[in-house]
């Protein structure tokens, strides 16, 4: 499923939240991908510069996902999200965690980012045309937090 069809954007885009969940989990760049419009910018936390295009934001996937090894489970779990939809254009704003799993489920790497999605309807289906990520800091040492 590279979109979905449901009439409410709101199921629609819940639904995008999940497939981004499952599909990194399986490592399925191509299907991961195809949530994405073709003409995406990225604001990605680990990047200084914006990732521009789905060949650019294919090959910084296919790198993420190079990363996580066979008897490892990749994470990006995306907590409840706030969606406004209007026409064919939608918001989406909320948490999600980047993570890696051992094989006996214990979390080896972990962090929360806060996520913000631009989403464009194309014919029946959503995709996202814009992404930003970022994290919080704290306000005493100005360190990035995590957890």
């Amino acid at each position: 499923m590279t979109g979905t069809t449901h009439a409410d954007p709101t199921e629609a885009i819940a639904d995008i939240a999940r497939s981004y969940g499952e599909r990194a989990a399986a490592l399925d760049a191509a299907a991961f991908i195809a949530l994405y419009d073709d003409g995406i910018v990225v604001h990605d936390l680990f990047s200084p510069e914006p990732i521009v295009g789905i060949d650019v934001w294919r090959a910084q996937v296919d790198h993420w996902f190079g990363d996580v090894t066979s008897e490892d489970t990749n994470v990006a779990r995306i907590g409840p999200l706030t969606i406004h939809a209007s026409g064919d254009l939608a918001t989406a704003f909320g948490r999600v965690r980047y993570g890696i799993l051992g094989q006996d489920g214990t979390e080896r790497y972990g962090m929360w980012n806060r996520l913000t999605w631009v989403l464009r309807r194309d014919g029946d289906a959503w995709r996202i045309v814009h992404e930003h990520t970022s994290v919080s800091l704290d306000a005493e040492s100005g360190q990035p937090v995590l957890g």
